[in-house]
């Protein structure tokens, strides 16, 4: 070791460094308190034995002195010839840490440098991993701390902030396991996300990241609630550990037809509240995402109608779970009561969650507890769609694209959102996008469940009609034999401020009564759902043609 010898007398110097020596010992000599510090600063000994009384310093000070300047544990015995408690006490008191009374026995000597310096090695390695852990801690956070604003930035994108949303999460670890998401369709609609993962905290978020991709991305492209479903699905069945899987609510809110489409898998908190006052349950009738393969999935969805005013009331499971004093869990019964109770309120979420504060007092919450209210206000939803107010510039270009699907390429994929996303590149962004989304839309639904499927749009006439319609469509879509849709987009340039896009759709089937059509659109009750696909096509397009047999038709914009 490193010693540092301090006494004033040069005998008890030359007695004590020819002991360390002969130990093995490497020897500073200090004269006084003062040289003590200085040579502490200057060559940081491990050891100190320390006179006590000696001139310009005395030991007392230099001790104290040279504790407060040291960075980890440093002993030092006191060399002294007085024996009286209190004098001994006080060598205690500025830092002591072992006493070596006059005159020196070499064998007590020996005995306690060695004891000391296993204590020492014995703090100083405790301090070195208090350190690292330290280190380790700071590292911690810091990391924690971007990817809490990575996760936040993920699951706050969208249109949560918009006055329609009240929204309370509060999450019992740094990250949470419930995730709340939402954003505009390009179609006009609203499509909603409300997730819980197992658990809760890092190990509960990881599946954020693949969640929100697909969810984000799919809805852009303006992928219907089936197909992202399954896409979501299969992402977090590939990438989740085992054991790890989220309970989800996909929910379409479509206010051109006045109804929702819903895929609910494990949230049992899941409401439509009525601006009536009545309370429909969306019932849960899948299984949590990432169980299932992706054969095994399914991605049916539930269909119900929808009125301007109504709101959707979403919770986790922490807050049916949340537990009083006495082991009692809040329950759905006390949650449809708190959703009836407050139900006209504004300040629905935060009644609710007063609530939900009252009947578990101070009892501290075991999971994440989410609460969001949204209200079905159609005319928000339309007027606040950015997609629908784009103000981007377009590129006006020549170009011209065919394509034909047959009967088994149109049982696997849905065209739609690659042909939208294919007329985003080559138009770019413009003020009718939306109306050509839209119209698109109808063409090929019109081509696809009349033409090819010889669906009656007349079933579409309730809610219960909708639901038909599409099990009827899922089940002649499987059993189709033979048939295409063709598909034809030209667009031709006009000038530099403008160009003519022309879509026409064609398919295989036998075709309509166009003037049964004609008397359809003319009607002036608008609200019956056959014909209406046509009235949309005509108030969104330049022109519209139908060839003679109704299998045939051409939709004509100007772009400017």
């Amino acid at each position: 070791m490193k010693i540092l010898l301090v006494d004033d007398d040069a005998t008890n110097r030359l007695v004590l460094n020819a002991y360390l020596k002969k130990d093995g010992h490497e020897t500073l000599i200090a004269e006084n308190g003062q040289q003590a510090v200085e040579r502490f600063q200057q060559d940081k000994p491990d050891m100190v034995l320390m006179d006590v009384m000696m001139p310009v310093m005395d030991g007392y000070e230099a001790t104290a002195k040279i504790k407060a300047l040291a960075e980890r544990f440093i002993p030092i015995i006191f060399l002294t010839a007085m024996t009286d408690e209190k004098a001994l006490s006080k060598c205690v008191e500025v830092g002591g840490d072992d006493f070596l009374t006059k005159p020196y026995s070499r064998v007590i000597l020996k005995a306690k440098i060695e004891a000391l310096s296993r204590v020492s090695q014995l703090y100083n390695t405790i301090y070195e991993q208090n350190q690292e852990l330290g280190n380790y801690r700071i590292q911690n956070e810091q990391e924690q701390k971007v990817a809490r604003n990575v996760y936040n930035s993920l699951i706050n994108s969208g249109c949560l902030d918009s006055k329609i949303f009240q929204i309370h999460i509060s999450p019992v670890s740094l990250f949470n396991g419930d995730v709340v998401m939402a954003t505009f369709r390009p179609g006009g609609g609203l499509n909603i996300l409300f997730g819980d993962f197992t658990g809760h905290g890092l190990s509960a978020a990881l599946g954020v990241l693949p969640l929100s991709d697909a969810f984000y991305a799919m809805s852009e492209k303006n992928y219907g609630v089936e197909d992202i479903t399954r896409e979501i699905n299969k992402k977090l069945k590939q990438q989740l550990p085992t054991g790890i899987f989220l309970a989800m609510c996909l929910i379409e809110i479509d206010p051109l037809n006045q109804v929702a489409k819903i895929w609910n898998g494990a949230i049992p908190g899941a409401y439509i509240l009525r601006a009536s006052g009545e309370l429909t349950p969306l019932q849960s009738r899948h299984l949590p995402m990432g169980i299932l393969s992706d054969k095994e999935f399914s991605s049916t969805i539930e269909i119900i109608e929808i009125f301007d005013g109504d709101r959707l009331v979403l919770s986790s499971d922490g807050i049916l779970e949340a537990e009083n004093s006495l082991g009692e869990m809040y329950g759905i019964e006390r949650f449809e009561q708190s959703i009836l109770r407050h139900g006209q309120s504004a300040d629905i979420l935060s009644l609710m969650m007063a609530d939900l504060k009252d009947f578990t007092r101070e009892q501290e919450a075991n999971d994440d507890t989410t609460l969001a209210v949204v209200d079905l206000d159609f005319d928000f939803i339309m007027q606040h769609n950015e997609y629908l107010h784009s103000s981007a510039r377009p590129l006006f270009s020549n170009w011209r694209l065919d394509l034909v699907l047959y009967y088994d390429t149109l049982q696997r994929v849905d065209p739609l959102p690659l042909i939208n996303h294919f007329l985003t590149e080559f138009l770019g962004k413009n003020e009718k996008e939306v109306q050509i989304n839209m119209v698109m839309t109808e063409m090929y639904c019109n081509a696809l469940d009349h033409g090819l499927l010889q669906l009656e749009s007349s079933i579409k006439a309730t809610p219960q009609g909708f639901m038909e319609f599409y099990e009827q469509k899922s089940e002649r879509l499987k059993e189709l034999k033979g048939g295409y849709i063709s598909i034809g987009l030209q667009n031709d340039k006009l000038n530099e401020q403008s160009s003519k896009l022309t879509i026409v759709m064609e398919d295989s089937g036998t075709g309509f009564d166009m003037k049964k059509l004609e008397n359809l659109a003319t009607m002036k009750d608008n609200t019956l759902y056959s014909g209406r696909g046509y009235q949309l096509i005509r108030n969104y397009v330049e022109s519209v043609r139908f060839n003679d047999k109704g299998n045939r038709i051409e939709c004509v914009f100007t772009i400017e």
